[in-house]
């Protein structure tokens, strides 16, 4: 029987890794299926295309009937974004690359595909513009945790001690392109819900 063929409008590629000598494993994030993964054929004359970490754009694959995407090819990949900013920093790379293992590492249930591609795409879009990636993983952290339930205003950033709490403020309320603290303070900030987040839910951090 042919094949089925899928087409997603919006994937991210989050993670490739081999598979065999013929094929990579291609993972992806979409609005449509969540997070998946399809194998794609290592290049060759039939199957050009290439694609790199964190690209966005429209996938192509093909399954066999009565099965699920996630045991498809992917056939084509037409990149819209390339996010080429993430090859000129070495921390902004970093972080992509944490975003990239915190989604791998905690599915969500399948009505939170829509908010959680848009809020990787924000994220990967600022750490690609330059933004300063300790704030970036602190609000997408932050919101990633709220829109799972956890009670992080509550439970975490109400309960910091004076300083922190003023930083933590600051970072989670002001845009991405107007934040000037200083880096240190950044990271003290991460590490904070970083701690919270490992001891008081099932969230797992990569």
């Amino acid at each position: 029987m042919p094949a089925e063929k899928l087409i997603l409008p919006q994937a991210i590629v989050l993670k490739q890794t081999p598979s065999g000598e013929r094929f990579t494993q291609i993972h992806l994030l979409s609005v449509d299926l969540g997070l998946f993964s399809v194998l794609k054929r290592n290049r060759s004359k039939a199957n050009g295309f290439t694609i790199d970490l964190f690209d966005q754009g429209e996938a192509h694959i093909d399954h066999k009937p009565g099965e699920t995407a996630n045991r498809g090819f992917l056939t084509d990949f037409v990149v819209s974004k390339k996010r080429s900013g993430l090859g000129k920093s070495y921390r902004s790379l970093q972080a992509a690359s944490w975003l990239s293992g915190l989604l791998l590492r905690n599915p969500m249930h399948e009505e939170s595909n829509e908010d959680l591609f848009h809020l990787a795409e924000r994220a990967f879009d600022a750490l690609s513009d330059g933004r300063p990636p300790h704030a970036v993983m602190l609000k997408t952290l932050y919101v990633f945790a709220r829109d799972e339930g956890y009670p992080v205003l509550e439970d975490w950033a109400s309960k910091l001690g004076p300083q922190i709490a003023g930083s933590v403020a600051t970072l989670l309320n002001t845009p991405l392109a107007q934040i000037q603290l200083e880096r240190e303070t950044q990271q003290n900030a991460y590490a904070s819900l970083a701690h919270y987040i490992e001891h008081h839910t099932h969230i797992h951090l990569p």
